[in-house]
């Protein structure tokens, strides 16, 4: 347990400062060159190249882990080493063939993806993705080493990896921007992508990895990830089909509506980026040892303690952001074009998409257990169900709710996914839920309804001393949060929740080894 959350506070701090620099980044961009049809450009040519990493480098990720981790166990590692040198070099061979393919085809897929544009934006648009369509080519196969050292328990570079590509752009806008203009942003982009790659390899030794001129692709353990990249793609895609739905039937409705949707989904991923990602990353690898030493019990325990991590973390975030709503809004948002009316419409979607936050979080565990044990089609069969809940849902709460029975659909799916895949892994691996996990959860929900309770207390009683202006929302959203926080860790300790002991035990390491 001890390393499992060892492991999943190392990727949660360097998730934490990644976001916070993702933030950073984007104000930065938003300083220097506003919202103008050239970041209109930008943001479209940026738009297939990440949907393209957010996919294929995610799926190159996750399947590595347990094939590596197959082999190593094995004591196979020179033969491991070649089947991840295989994929290395068919998954450059591949991404520079698509990249060469978006670069000639740049402007046709420019005029697909924004057909309200004309003329020079197109021509500028086409200028941008050119420039940043090599990007995948770093982003897949940093991703695939990403997988390679968290199979070898390495986790602290490739977790730092984002935000060093988050401070490359940032560095680039800085001291670029005024000169080259968006322009040099994409070439900023295209450097954060390359950083990322290179950041990771000097990683690799301390693993013994050896690198082959080799591209074997009837070595089995390159075919069981070459035929199992189609149906892990499309199950990581899930979300990105559900956040498309969003739109559009958010299209049909009041203007706002899609801009309302996509930053309250952002505010609700925030949480779900720095704790969910974490405690999966963490656990995935020991997920994967325990399918290949064929230790079901060891596969339970860890998707267990996996749930009670992200329980923990997750339920007082969601109801935080459920409570809090509007001043978080307000504060994150609201400013120049984004007017109260514009925080209103935010604000209760976040409300309806936090209602599914835990549930969301439950389901990436969920999730990468199945990918553990190497089944993609329950996944994805599972996850094709929940879109079409949510396509349904849509249909009936949009007429009753707005924009609002949009999010309150996905929530529900997520729910509906959640319940799917728990009973669907109970049927293949026995003993997962436990006495200890339903009192953690239970403990959780009700520490998290009494922070919830005393946040609002707070925030309304302080709000007469501090006004309602950005500055007052600030200092008032702080110490509402920083109490609160403290009165829910006090809670759970009192009901002594191992996962939360074992957080504390970390940092109580980490303390005496700084003194």
């Amino acid at each position: 347990m001890s390393k499992l959350a060892k492991a999943a506070f190392i990727v949660l701090i360097m998730n934490l400062i990644s976001r916070v620099l993702g933030f950073v980044r984007d104000a930065v961009i938003a300083k220097q060159f506003g919202a103008s049809g050239a970041t209109d450009a930008y943001l479209v040519a940026y738009t297939l190249p990440y949907s393209l990493q957010a996919i294929l480098g995610v799926a190159f990720a996750t399947l590595v882990v347990p094939v590596v981790t197959g082999y190593l166990l094995r004591k196979e590692e020179e033969q491991g080493w070649k089947v991840v040198s295989s994929m290395l070099n068919g998954t450059t061979l591949l991404l520079t063939i698509l990249t060469i393919l978006g670069m000639i085809f740049a402007p046709f897929l420019v005029r697909i993806m924004a057909p309200g544009f004309s003329g020079q934006t197109v021509e500028l648009t086409a200028h941008l993705s050119r420039i940043m369509f090599p990007s995948i080519i770093f982003m897949g196969t940093g991703m695939l080493l990403t997988g390679v050292l968290n199979a070898g328990k390495q986790f602290t570079i490739p977790a730092f990896a984002p935000a060093l590509a988050n401070i490359i752009v940032i560095l680039a806008v800085l001291v670029f921007g005024a000169e080259y203009r968006v322009e040099g942003l994409a070439y900023g982009t295209l450097a954060g992508f390359v950083g990322f790659f290179l950041i990771q390899i000097p990683n690799l030794r301390k693993i013994n990895f050896r690198y082959h001129w080799v591209m074997n692709f009837q070595d089995p353990g390159v075919r069981s990830m070459i035929f199992a990249i189609v149906p892990m793609s499309l199950s990581i895609s899930i979300n990105q089909i559900l956040l498309a739905l969003n739109r559009f039937f958010a299209s049909h409705l009041t203007a706002g509506s899609i801009t309302a949707l996509d930053f309250a989904n952002r505010l609700m991923n925030l949480p779900l980026g720095i704790f969910a990602a974490a405690v999966s990353t963490a656990i995935f690898p020991a997920m994967a040892e325990g399918v290949a030493k064929k230790d079901f019990a060891a596969l339970a325990q860890t998707v267990r303690k996996g749930l009670g991590m992200v329980t923990v973390a997750i339920v007082p975030a969601a109801i935080g952001l459920i409570v809090l709503k509007e001043p978080i809004v307000r504060l994150v948002f609201e400013r120049g074009a984004f007017d109260a009316r514009a925080t209103v419409l935010t604000s209760t979607s976040l409300l309806y998409f936090s209602l599914g936050l835990w549930f969301i979080a439950v389901n990436t565990i969920l999730t990468r257990a199945f990918y553990a044990m190497q089944d993609l089609k329950s996944p994805l069969l599972l996850g094709l169900v929940s879109v079409v809940a949510d396509i349904v849902l849509s249909i009936i709460l949009l007429p009753k709710m707005g924009h609002n029975g949009l999010a309150l659909a996905n929530s529900l799916a997520a729910v509906l996914n959640m319940f799917q895949l728990y009973w669907s892994l109970q049927l293949k691996v026995k003993g997962i839920g436990s006495k200890g996990l339903v009192k953690t959860t239970v403990v959780t929900f009700g520490a998290s309804l009494a922070m919830g309770a005393v946040a609002v207390a707070l925030y309304s009683g302080l709000g007469n001393w501090f006004g309602i202006s950005q500055l007052g929302n600030l200092i008032n959203l702080t110490i509402t949060c920083t109490c609160s926080a403290l009165l829910y860790v006090l809670l759970v300790l009192a009901f002594k929740i191992d996962e939360i002991q074992a957080f504390l035990a970390i940092l109580k390491r980490k303390n005496k080894i700084a003194n």
